[in-house]
């Protein structure tokens, strides 16, 4: 009895090592919030930066001399003092997730399963090494042949290209100038093109059809879509591509319809931010608006993009909420700036090439998308040297310099700006005060009726005039009694934040397990200058909002004069 209870504290001790090896070095997106929890904050003593390296060392310390130490001297309190051991890390690796690492299990289980995966290959490698000659199963010819056929089977696969091609994400159409972005995947490489009107828009490489890509990306004339109101995309499987032919697989297609934007009855749309994986609770809050003639999707819409499918989540999220039929505007998040695919995400969501600020055009809506890119200054420590958005920002200035010389906005009655962080809002770090201020200045001339953002994870709302800008920010003392810090900037545009999980507004903001996720929706009509909006949760009811540092309460809509740009009030 005694021996098999110490061989049970073995066995738990052994797979906890093996857990807690695989589980923090595959929470390594994590490990700089680690750090930044244990009180380093840049600088030049680093033992706290480099303590999950650290640590992770130790866990494989620890790890072998369990399996070495235990199997020389095979001691009973060895067995318990390694257990207790491996128990302690078991539970502070359980702290780091709770602490906020649980926002972001969605990048860290493929990394640990990955990890897992070629321990099991050591393992297996292991057991035919040494194992496998001393046992029965040397001499079973049911045996040897079931391995030799699953290994034939899978090089044969490999060898043809044996795999099956079909859209793995619907169709998502990106607004960008005067033209659509139609985007969809594939589960393989492939072909990709669009059918508009008897007119085939292919996904071309300087004049070859791209072969070698599971995303498709096929730039339209919008006057061509808006009158067909229907497409239709096609892929074909690409078998091979050689230097003297090639085979392509069968035709699969899928067609849409489609609505422009009709300003007829005025112009309607919804906007979200930071919605952070949470495509349920955002689809769910859009089945509760009925008509809106585009989306707009304002960043952070996945916190880590390391793998392919993070990326397309962007066009999961969209195409869940819009199904391809109506219009997007993506504005790039300083989350979807993390991770590999990060920088080739150009290729999945409306970009000019692939940079991420631009202008759009509907009927009667001048529109301007900016990318402040990180949200801290470039010499942040967690860049370790890689953020360099001091050009990248000035360009953006010499852009918005240009529409203003061009003075395009003035041939459209509505003009609408987004970004995802915030440009009359600089928070209490104090980040960005430079580009925040000068853009400020431009856009003042451009005669913004809308202004959208988010990253604060926040509802707040800049209104014009209301707070005299530059001063230190404090609370509004109905929602917090204490100083904020930070400042408004002297923008004179409507200005909202649509960041927000939760039901209310002042609802806690945890990522995971979030019920709701709060939209904002915009109505305009031009015939009376005037715009209506609200926020609407996942229950599909209009949020009580308030000024966040002022002490005034907007209640369920809020409407804005589109000539003075005041906010009118709400029983007029």
């Amino acid at each position: 009895m005694k021996a098999k209870v110490f061989l049970g504290i073995r066995i738990a001790g052994t797979v906890l090592a093996f857990f807690n090896l695989l589980m923090f070095f595959a929470l390594r997106p994590c490990w700089s919030g680690i750090s930044s929890t244990l009180g380093y904050k840049g600088g030049s003593n680093t033992f706290l930066l480099v303590l999950p390296i650290i640590v992770c060392v130790l866990l494989f310390v620890i790890l072998l001399c369990d399996l070495i130490l235990k199997k020389i001297f095979k001691k009973d309190w060895l067995q318990i003092l390694f257990l207790a051991i491996h128990v302690v890390f078991f539970a502070a690796i359980m702290v780091v997730i709770g602490l906020g690492a649980v926002d972001y299990m969605r990048f860290v289980w493929p990394k640990f399963f990955t990890g897992l995966a070629a321990v099991i290959a050591l393992v297996l490698l292991y057991f035919l090494l040494f194992v496998y000659p001393k046992t029965r199963l040397k001499d079973l010819k049911v045996f040897k042949y079931g391995v030799l056929g699953v290994a034939a089977v899978l090089a044969v696969g490999v060898l043809a290209n044996f795999t099956f091609n079909w859209i793995t994400c619907s169709p998502v159409v990106y607004a960008v100038g005067d033209k659509y972005q139609i985007v969809f995947s594939t589960s393989v490489d492939a072909t990709g093109y669009v059918e508009i009107g008897g007119t085939k828009y292919y996904d071309t490489y300087n004049g070859t059809t791209r072969t070698f890509d599971r995303i498709h990306k096929i730039e339209v004339p919008m006057e061509k879509l808006d009158a067909s109101k229907k497409y239709t995309v096609h892929t074909q499987k690409s078998i091979y591509c050689g230097p003297f032919g090639g085979f392509l697989g069968r035709d699969i297609s899928q067609s849409v319809d489609f609505k422009p934007v009709d300003v007829t009855d005025g112009i309607q749309y919804l906007s979200f931010s930071d919605i952070h994986m949470n495509l349920a609770q955002a689809a769910k809050t859009a089945t509760f608006v009925e008509n809106y003639d585009f989306l707009v999707l304002a960043g952070d819409i996945i916190s880590d993009v390391e793998t392919f499918e993070d990326a397309n989540f962007n066009n999961e999220v969209a195409h869940a909420i819009t199904k391809g039929q109506i219009p997007v505007v993506y504005a790039r998040g300083n989350h979807d700036i993390k991770g590999r695919f990060g920088q080739e995400l150009h290729k999945f969501v409306g970009a000019e090439g692939d940079r991420f600020y631009y202008t759009f055009y509907f009927k009667d809506i001048y529109g301007i998308v900016l990318d402040l890119g990180e949200d801290h200054d470039d010499d942040w420590w967690e860049y370790y040297g890689t953020a360099h958005y001091a050009d990248y920002h000035e360009a953006q200035i010499e852009f918005l310099k240009e529409e203003i010389a061009k003075k395009d906005y003035e041939h459209y009655p509505y003009r609408v700006a987004i970004s995802h962080i915030p440009i009359p809002f600089v928070n209490y770090r104090l980040n960005h005060e430079y580009v925040k201020k000068t853009m400020t200045t431009l856009l003042n001339q451009m005669d913004i009726d809308m202004y959208l953002c988010g990253h604060q994870h926040q509802l707040m709302i800049f209104e014009p005039g209301l707070i005299e800008p530059f001063t230190e920010l404090s609370y509004n003392p109905n929602y917090k009694n204490k100083k904020y810090g930070g400042y408004l900037t002297d923008f004179n545009f409507p200005s909202f934040m649509v960041s927000k999980q939760g039901f209310t507004f002042k609802d806690a903001t945890n990522i995971t397990g979030a019920k709701s996720h709060i939209g904002f929706y915009v109505d305009v009509d031009l015939s009376v200058n005037e715009e209506r909006c609200h926020y609407l949760n996942s229950a599909g009811e209009k949020v009580d909002v308030m000024n966040m540092f002022y002490d005034k309460a907007y209640g369920q809509e809020i409407r804005i004069d589109l000539t003075t740009k005041e906010f009118l009030p709400q029983n007029a």
